[in-house]
């Protein structure tokens, strides 16, 4: 009888050693989302996906972006609050290249972790990348600029890019013109930066198809370009003379898919880059994560041919 009672004693110490050390290993994480903006179906899947991430790994997220895609020191005030309230980690997507590092490198020398998405940063400081290879997807939209257009015919390129300093629009362009450059028949006849709104964007398009007649394709790099462009040749009356490629999907732009404005969309995957924005947040703060320092997630053409493909359609509305 003696024996059974300290049998009892003994596994309840044991169990609540055992519940007591799951206790004192396990903490809960608090990673703080900051992107460019929140008010684009990109930005709305991005948070799906962290949304969707957070409750897989029992993380505490916040998600935040200035009103506008050009506001850096917003962002910087965003990161600056953020470690005031003492997150583990801040998954950024950057709008200024340089001028959000010195907020970034001051956040992990105060033992913040930051994973960049879409969008980096000029900060050694940053444990990962996660996001579309920005030129890869630049070279895309080249090839579909350039794809129907016979070897005589000549090729007058339009660019409307948005802010100047934003990384992944710098890397698309700089793919964008790599590839164009080895095609013999085609030249980038203006480009033109401006800002992330369709206005913004339609005006550029519209000033920039006036001032070169010549121009037979446009390329708009973001969702909000996108829009510009193909609401400038619609004005215009120019969708049977202009061919448009532009970047990410809306409501909107799948409908200028469908009736001409646009021709190519080039799509991102959202949803997986808050995911896994997420996902490596978490491993990096528990020294779980992999050495790699970059994570490309994919990128796929989508024309009026294949918008009605089950994969398509699955990318299209963030099931993929």
């Amino acid at each position: 009888m003696r024996f059974r009672k300290f049998l009892s004693v003994l596994c309840a110490a044991m169990t609540a050693v055992f519940v007591c050390g799951c206790t004192a290993s396990r903490r809960d994480i608090s990673v703080a989302v900051i992107v460019k903006a929140v008010d684009s179906d990109f930005w709305h899947k991005v948070s799906n996906g962290v949304n969707s991430a957070a409750t897989e790994y029992n993380v505490n997220v916040t998600f935040e972006g200035p009103e506008n895609e050009e506001d850096y020191e917003k962002q910087n005030e965003m990161i600056n609050r953020a470690v005031e309230k003492g997150v583990d980690a801040i998954v950024l997507s950057a709008i200024d290249y340089q001028k959000n590092s010195d907020a970034v490198t001051k956040a992990v020398r105060n033992g913040v972790k930051v994973i960049t998405i879409d969008s980096s940063v000029a900060s050694k400081q940053v444990s990962m990348f996660i996001g579309t290879d920005n030129k890869a997807a630049g070279r895309a939209a080249g090839k579909a600029a350039a794809d129907t257009f016979s070897e005589d015919g000549r090729v007058h390129i339009g660019i409307v890019n948005y802010y100047k300093s934003t990384d992944n629009g710098i890397k698309r362009e700089e793919g964008f013109r790599e590839y164009i450059d080895s095609v013999k028949n085609a030249d980038i006849a203006a480009a033109v930066n401006t800002e992330s709104n369709t206005g913004s964007a339609a005006a550029a398009a519209e000033a920039l198809l006036k001032e070169n007649p010549q121009i037979n394709v446009l390329v708009g790099f973001n969702e909000w370009m996108t829009l510009g462009i193909g609401e400038a040749v619609k004005n215009l009356g120019l969708s049977e003379k202009v061919r448009c490629i532009g970047f990410d999907t809306n409501v909107t732009s799948l409908g200028m898919l469908e009736t001409g404005e646009m021709d190519v969309l080039i799509v991102q995957n959202p949803f997986a880059i808050g995911f896994l924005g997420i996902k490596n947040a978490v491993d990096v703060v528990n020294g779980t994560a992999s050495l790699q320092s970059e994570l490309f997630t994919d990128v796929t053409a989508v024309t009026k041919n294949n918008i009605f493909d089950k994969d398509i359609q699955k990318l299209l509305f963030g099931l993929a």
